[in-house]
């Protein structure tokens, strides 16, 4: 009888260079994927924040004016502007000075959202056109003339970053 387990002398391995070839690219592999593991994706991980430069009362509303935000964030990237009464709050969505602007400064018009019984509407200015919040930019929330803010009411104003749906702004209207 033969023997099936006989050990061949012509059977060769694979090459010392395909070899090292092989486990060059099976480290580089898994090094990348340990990489992305670790550190993610990549984008944005923490939300920029912007300051407020000034509140001001306006005929029906308010005017906020906006300080340079701590990295640069388009207008596009704010997934919403929101106005509370702290029982309500009236929402702005995909925000984009692109909308309506055809010159520097540019102004987006977003239309009107109710605030419990008040109808408030939203305007962005971009003082440089270019689609950036940047220092001075401001936005104005007004009412119809009939309707306005409440001067005993207390009011916040919101803007949220798409990236990470956290707040970059939250701060108080009074009046």
């Amino acid at each position: 009888m033969k023997k099936i387990w006989s050990i061949r002398k012509d059977a060769e391995g694979v090459s010392p260079v395909i070899a090292t070839i092989l486990m060059v690219a099976i480290t580089v592999v898994l090094a990348a994927v340990l990489y992305v593991m670790v550190l993610g994706f990549g984008g944005t991980t923490s939300t920029p924040s912007v300051q407020v430069l000034q509140r001001t009362p306006v005929t029906s509303g308010w005017k906020i004016a906006l300080t340079n935000p701590t990295s640069t964030v388009k207008w596009d990237d704010i997934s919403a502007v929101q106005l509370s009464d702290g029982t309500n709050t009236a929402s702005w969505t995909n925000i984009s000075t692109a909308k309506e602007i055809t010159a520097t400064p540019g102004v987006g018009k977003y239309g009107s959202q109710s605030l419990g019984a008040l109808t408030v509407y939203l305007n962005i200015t971009d003082l440089a056109g270019d689609g950036k919040i940047g220092n001075g930019d401001y936005l104005v929330f007004t009412t119809p003339s009939a309707a306005t803010f409440s001067i005993t009411g207390s009011y916040t104003f919101t803007l949220l970053y798409k990236s990470t749906g956290g707040s970059m702004i939250s701060t108080s209207l009074t009046g």
